[in-house]
């Protein structure tokens, strides 16, 4: 049995319907791979850890989450034995209590068996949205980008959120652009737009509690964001710094900052 679990109330009838009553249903079950596992170890029964998508009877599509003896890096957790997907959940909690918009956990359970530790976590399919990344590869291959005021709008819904995590002492600490979900849908293969956009964050593993007055805060988050998304203009990168920052001209250490942030650009021919 699990030594660990929670079930969201609302979703436990229609997992007993699909034929999840139980951690080793989930254990046992197939569904679509979303991307290629991560292995560790000698051979794949060491270390391991994937994600599927699976479509319920109901018609909803949750994401399953499984892995085996699958730490963090960690020395003090990994001699622990704390499953990275343990560290999500626990995370998702101090976000949640932040109120921080994530995507939503509807089960977790972790469990000792035969002597290896195993965890799984599912969650909701973010409904309606897309992530950054997607954007960008359209903007790229189509050589356009939105205009400023829409691309000021959807960075600063992200700019929101993030202050939001950094007030309450967190970095998301994998802040990469497949991780930052926007109100953006697709039709024809074409962005639409919203008059509105929301934001929320998922891949929770490796976030962290450094405090407000942590340097990591920009180092960590704001480094990653921008410097795995090379192709987003200079000037909307200055934009957010200053909005982050609250300041209306660049400091020579916020001008510092902005190198650091994006040393990448000179090597990317932006466009608008």
């Amino acid at each position: 049995m699990p030594t660990k679990s929670y079930i969201d109330p609302d979703w436990k009838a229609s997992f007993e319907k699909s034929g999840f009553p139980d951690f080793q249903a989930w254990w046992d079950t197939e569904g679509e791979l979303v991307e290629e596992g991560n292995f560790r170890g000698k051979d794949d029964n060491t270390s391991w850890s994937h994600v599927c998508r699976i479509r319920l009877d109901d018609g909803r599509v949750v994401y399953l989450k499984r892995q085996q003896n699958h730490y963090p890096n960690n020395v003090i957790l990994k001699l622990r034995r704390i499953p990275t997907f343990e560290l999500e959940w626990r995370n998702y909690n101090r976000l949640q209590k932040a109120g921080v918009p994530t995507m939503k956990i509807i089960y977790f359970a972790s469990r000792k068996h035969n002597g290896s530790r195993q965890c799984i976590v599912v969650s909701e399919e973010v409904k309606g949205m897309s992530d950054i990344d997607q954007l960008v590869a359209w903007c790229v291959k189509n050589k356009q980008w939105p205009p400023r005021h829409q691309r000021y709008a959807l960075l600063d819904a992200v700019l929101k959120i993030l202050k939001k995590t950094h007030s309450a002492g967190i970095i998301h600490n994998a802040l990469y652009g497949r991780h930052i979900y926007l109100n953006i849908t697709y039709v024809d293969g074409s962005p639409v737009l919203p008059g509105k956009f929301d934001a929320c964050f998922i891949d929770l593993e490796r976030t962290k509690y450094p405090g407000v007055r942590s340097k990591k805060m920009i180092y960590n988050d704001l480094k990653t964001m921008f410097r795995y998304i090379p192709e987003w203009p200079t000037r909307d990168t200055v934009w957010f710094l200053k909005k982050y920052l609250g300041i209306t001209r660049l400091t020579p250490e916020a001008k510092a900052i902005v190198r650091d942030l994006a040393p990448t650009r000179k090597k990317h021919r932006t466009f608008e």
